[in-house]
């Protein structure tokens, strides 16, 4: 071994993005999420502007999901453009799939408890899961942190195809568990809620984001 080759494989391990490393850390940040956003609803002030489209505590701490993987990846190449996607391009996409899933439901859940109530959950859980994982996925390729390739569209098909599934299943379950939109609101209700439809989208989303980025863009 030469003086070189530890100098080349150090240079190979930044210009690449190793699978369980990212994936490892994006789950730590959605556990760190999850966390802080327990704490928030618990405190926050009024249950009901939990739900805002895009300002509610769900949203603006959004960038803690992809923060301990970013710190850890610092030297790694593309590490700017990582900063980009999870705090800016994610943020973006996670304020779109709420926005969709409030403007939805506001306007097909029924006034009274309804025998159709369940279906109107799973069909406004599959409208945010389907738009966040569509733009994040959209946006990871845009970024040219994954190549444009036919496996990769496959990938994302797939990846879009869970995230839709978990969105419509948490939001269904969490809302038929917990009743969170009965009066009186109380937050306790609202925790549950809210990490049944965060928490397993985002662990399914580190796995597939975590997939896509070990692979190299070409040029």
């Amino acid at each position: 071994m030469t003086a070189a080759d530890p100098l080349g494989e150090a240079h190979a391990r930044r210009r690449h993005v190793r699978f369980w490393q990212a994936f490892i850390w994006l789950l730590i940040g959605a556990v760190i999420y999850a966390v802080a956003l327990a704490l928030a609803l618990l405190f926050y002030p009024d249950p009901k502007d939990a739900l805002a489209p895009v300002v509610g505590p769900s949203l603006y701490l959004t960038p803690l999901f992809g923060l301990p993987y970013l710190l850890v990846s610092a030297r790694q190449r593309g590490w700017l453009r990582r900063v980009f996607y999870f705090i800016v391009l994610l943020t973006f996409s996670h304020v779109v799939a709420n926005d969709l899933a409030w403007s939805y439901g506001v306007a097909n859940f029924p006034l009274e408890p309804s025998p159709n109530d369940y279906w109107q959950y799973l069909a406004t859980g599959a409208v945010g899961g389907f738009a966040g994982g569509a733009l994040a996925f959209s946006f990871l390729v845009w970024m040219r942190l994954t190549p444009f390739t036919v496996g990769t569209r496959l990938i994302v098909l797939a990846g879009i195809g869970v995230l839709t599934v978990l969105g419509a299943l948490g939001m269904a379950y969490g809302l038929t568990m917990t009743d969170a939109l009965e009066m009186p609101l109380k937050p306790a209700r609202f925790v549950f809620w809210f990490l049944c439809v965060h928490l397993p989208w985002q662990a399914a989303f580190a796995f597939g984001t975590a997939w896509l980025m070990r692979l190299r863009p070409r040029g």
